[in-house]
């Protein structure tokens, strides 16, 4: 499968070596591999280990319009991957809605929560799932509402491989999603969406990008296994934003 515009990487703004390169070296190697877009989106600034620092954002604003100006085939743009971080709330404030883009945000290991409440409502009840697998259908309905309450309450792009790390019920988010023009990823590096999840979403006419959440140059565009996903599922090559109709066919 061949991109066009990968949606979903990370660099060395994702703190203590989580991105390997820098965002010219991005650029550069997209560049080289023929992408014509790319989006530069690290870690939210409520992830303790990899989280963008606050006053990164405007540092990063300024180098992606330095090398939009220079470069005339490719065009770059700012998001974050943020962070759920409790029922309803994800890590944006004034600097990723004044620098980026857009906004992108999925469910991660080691967060900060929003307050005590979202420690003890969503955090540890999470955690707990993840060591007792018994206890995952009872989080499910809780976790979709929040992925939901998400949509309803922030401008959000995209939802990153959704599905991962944390019980959900795709149905109602693909509604919402569809709903607020939201896509859904398709990341293979994570298995998320599941062919399963994405036959159920499809029921809903929302938008799907396949991306390669890549942390370095050499898996820049790299989305082995999407496209058997794709084919097992019957999602047509229509309904991906980042590779056709907006681009050229898949190969």
């Amino acid at each position: 499968m061949k991109l066009l515009m990968d949606m979903h990487t990370h660099t060395t703004y994702s703190r203590n070596g989580h991105g390997k390169n820098t965002i010219e070296e991005m650029v550069n190697q997209a560049r080289k591999i023929g992408l014509k877009g790319l989006v530069i989106s690290d870690h939210g600034r409520s992830h303790p280990f990899y989280g963008v620092r606050k006053t990164d954002f405007a540092k990063m604003r300024q180098e992606i319009d330095a090398l939009n100006r220079r470069y005339d085939d490719i065009e770059i743009y700012l998001s974050v991957e943020a962070n759920i971080t409790g029922r309803g709330f994800i890590d944006i404030e004034e600097e990723e809605l004044k620098y980026c883009d857009w906004i992108s945000c999925g469910y991660h290991y080691g967060f900060i929560p929003k307050n005590i409440k979202s420690f003890f409502d969503f955090l540890l009840p999470n955690f707990l799932a993840m060591l007792l697998p018994f206890l995952r259908p009872l989080v499910r309905g809780s976790n979709t509402q929040c992925y939901v309450d998400v949509m309803e309450h922030y401008p959000i792009a995209m939802i990153t491989h959704p599905g991962d790390k944390i019980a959900i019920d795709i149905e109602p988010i693909a509604k919402k999603a569809a709903e607020k023009n939201v896509i859904l990823e398709i990341n293979p590096s994570h298995g998320h969406l599941s062919v399963e999840n994405i036959k159920k979403a499809m029921k809903y006419p929302v938008c799907f990008a396949v991306n390669s959440d890549a942390h370095s140059i050499d898996r820049l565009a790299k989305v082995t296994g999407a496209k058997e996903m794709m084919a097992a599922a019957g999602l047509p090559n229509e309904r991906v934003i980042n590779t056709c109709p907006f681009v050229e066919e898949m190969k």
